[in-house]
């Protein structure tokens, strides 16, 4: 079961949901949490939920160890407990390359093994380096079942999860942006991702390129038009498909609480392939910096040894995404660009203190096509495995004499594409976190609004008189003698004709304030009458003060409702993913019965 098909979406996630806030209690919610994840483990198998219980065992009770253990011995427990995650691993991704293994065995690998592996290897070595064992084994348990990490990531980390566990509370703001994350996953899934899978098989098929004779002919049946479109299809889909899972279990994270850190941030927008591994992938680029880069001396040490880290750093990178030769050719193809921007760091920085005008603009475009070049040419390593395949497609970029520039089969492909292509690349930009970037702006301007306005209503610091004005109440005034009472009245009485004094002492003011105004009128509507000029700079000034007048409006009450406007909007949104997101499926699921029937 995966997180775009119709089963979880239209049936496991709303029964889980229905029961997740079913009651309050957060020993419930926890509860309704793991069994879904076992119960969405299930549908992997039971030797994938079999070989999950063995390995979070395994990692609960080595942590505690390690925790207790003397400082001599923390060593050995560690190494010890490492081997029994890795070495697992690496049998089940190198087991279709030994001989003695039967079929059945060979090429098998228990669901999510890469990403949980990673995950209990953060947390024994963190026990290691002196940070508290969990001492709860129900609590270690949800998190190493949680189902929205176990497929395809983000790789975890216990510490990021632990006080939630324990502690979280349900947000109006959190549900709606969880709902309209997930929903809008599903919708890259479904409608971008697939889409361009298909078209760059379709553009190009992989058939194609094993028959090397074809490929030598006269006339091959593509151009390079078909050649770079299908490049450019897997290379969008490849970011767009798994950012889209990202997606889907960050926003059913925070439907339940949770902050799952961010996997990617844009990573086509990157302008070097240093910048582009820290938006890539984050939680794995972490995972090898603080617990492989880290330790083994990083930056720290001589040039020499820093790049005896690089490299071990990235052939273990190609060797986690695939146990084919490609991706290790994959990860040394990173490993010279990354070598070759150290070795470039100082003109680069004088590079960048030199930036300005049109020179700057210059230089921000150039890094950029270098990079997005750079990753071209790594996806191709990465998808082919066949050698054959792989030497076929490389040489065709070099423009052969034999190969097409456009074929007319291809150029009807991409007309009919030109939309996705164009919508693909709007959202493999940062198009999204600029508008949360704008809401959240928003959303702390009207909070701020609103503490004004409160702070306002309160008066002088909360304080007033008691009947709202400074006069002394009447009744405090018993006990007085009578020549007081008679003093106090022929005070009141003077104060009262001083008042009446002033009172027609403004009015008579305020009569001749009129007087004057309306003379001001009389004389600018004179003037107005007296020029047909005048006349319309006061209509266009008119027109631009009501126009800002309805701005101002505007603004006043998005920034009074910018919370429910933030809430109500996300909500919209996510149901509109989510009705496009189950036409796709539907589409999908009865096109074979229509094309049966027709």
């Amino acid at each position: 079961m995966q997180f775009s098909q119709m089963i979880f979406v239209a049936g496991f996630l709303p029964l889980f949901l229905l029961l997740y806030f079913g009651k309050k209690e957060l020993a419930w919610k926890n509860t309704v949490f793991f069994l879904a994840s076992c119960f969405f483990l299930l549908f992997q198998g039971l030797l994938a939920v079999a070989f999950l219980c063995v390995f979070t065992l395994l990692t609960f009770f080595m942590g505690k160890a390690l925790g207790q253990a003397a400082e001599e011995k923390k060593k050995k427990f560690f190494f010890l407990s490492l081997a029994g995650i890795i070495l697992p691993l690496a049998f089940f991704k190198y087991s279709a390359a030994l001989p003695f293994l039967p079929k059945v065995v060979k090429g098998w690998m228990p669901f999510g093994i890469s990403f949980y592996s990673f995950r209990f290897i953060a947390y024994l070595y963190d026990c290691y380096q002196g940070k508290e064992a969990e001492q709860d084994i129900f609590s270690f348990t949800l998190f190493a079942f949680a189902f929205p990490v176990l497929s395809q990531g983000p790789i975890l980390r216990y510490s990021e999860i632990r006080e939630e566990i324990k502690n979280r509370a349900f947000s109006y703001e959190a549900f709606s942006h969880g709902l309209f994350r997930f929903t809008f996953g599903l919708w890259k899934k479904l409608a971008l991702a697939d889409a361009l899978g298909s078209l760059s098989v379709e553009v190009l098929s992989l058939d194609s390129l094993k028959n090397a004779s074809m490929l030598q002919s006269s006339s091959p049946s593509f151009s390079f038009l078909a050649v770079f479109l299908s490049g450019l299809s897997y290379m969008l889909q490849i970011f767009l498909d798994f950012s889209a899972y990202t997606d889907m279990a960050i926003g059913i994270g925070e439907i339940c609480g949770f902050t799952l850190p961010e996997n990617f941030q844009a990573p086509y927008s990157a302008r070097s392939i240093r910048d582009f591994w820290r938006r890539w992938h984050i939680s794995l680029s972490m995972f090898f910096r603080d617990y492989v880069y880290i330790p083994l001396g990083g930056n720290r040490v001589p040039f020499p040894l820093q790049v005896r880290n690089l490299l071990l750093i990235w052939i273990l990178t190609g060797i986690w995404h695939g146990s084919t030769v490609n991706f290790i050719l994959w990860g040394l193809y990173f490993f010279v660009f990354i070598l070759l921007e150290l070795c470039c760091k100082k003109l680069w920085k004088r590079m960048k203190k030199s930036e300005g005008g049109n020179f700057s603009f210059v230089l921000r475009c150039l890094q950029h096509v270098y990079t997005l070049v750079v990753l071209y040419f790594s996806w191709i390593l990465f998808r082919f495995s066949d050698f054959q395949i792989l030497k076929n497609i490389l040489w065709l970029h070099t423009l052969p004499k034999s190969l097409a520039l456009v074929d007319g089969k291809t150029l009807l492909i991409l007309k009919s594409n030109v939309f996705l292509l164009l919508v693909a690349i709007l959202f493999s930009g940062n198009l999204l976190s600029s508008l949360e970037e704008e809401w959240q702006k928003l959303l702390f301007r009207g909070k701020s609004r609103l503490a004004r306005k409160k702070r306002a209503s309160l008066g002088f610091y909360g304080m007033e008189d008691a009947d709202g004005k400074g006069d002394p109440r009447p009744e405090d005034r018993s006990g007085e003698t009578e020549v007081q009472k008679e003093e106090a009245i022929s005070f009141a009485e003077e104060v009262e004709a001083e008042a009446k004094a002033e009172e027609e002492v403004e009015s008579e003011v305020k009569a001749e304030a009129k007087i004057e105004s309306e003379e001001l009128l009389r004389e600018e509507k004179m003037e107005a009458e007296l020029s047909q000029e005048n006349q319309e700079d006061l209509l266009r000034h008119e027109k631009i003060l009501r126009r800002i007048q309805r701005r101002t409006k505007l603004n006043i009450f998005f920034l009074d409702h910018a919370e429910q406007l933030y809430f109500w909007g996300k909500l919209l949104a996510a149901i509109a993913f989510l009705l496009l997101s189950f036409a796709l499926m539907a589409g999908q699921s009865y096109m074979p019965f229509l094309y049966n029937q027709f």
